[in-house]
């Protein structure tokens, strides 16, 4: 499982534990979403479009730091799903960093 999948998870699992009747359905709602897309996503067999990202923060009220860690952890399952490597990534950036006139 991923961090993404666990950090919605432990959201779950916070309001349940205010309130031990709230369902994957009422969390669903919260989120406006289907709750199989929920459930897809806590089973890690969807990631968070990122068009959704930013309302999802919004509705868990997510403070500034737990919203970058949850992109951060969006960026590299959308690495995993391309067959990238967090290194080969940064070669990349690190090799476009250098000047034309070097090369």
């Amino acid at each position: 499982m991923s961090r993404v999948h666990q950090i919605l998870k432990a959201a779950l699992e916070q309001r349940q534990s205010v309130n031990p009747k709230y369902s994957l359905r009422s969390f669903a709602k919260d989120l406006s979403v289907n709750p199989s897309f929920v459930s897809r996503i806590l089973n890690g067999k969807q990631t968070i479009p990122s068009a959704r990202l930013e309302e999802i923060i919004q509705t868990l009220h997510m403070n500034e730091a737990s919203s970058r860690n949850l992109k951060i952890e969006l960026v590299r399952d959308y690495m995993k799903e391309l067959g990238l490597k967090e290194t080969e990534l940064l070669k990349q950036e690190l090799w476009e960093s250098v000047p034309e006139e070097v090369i």
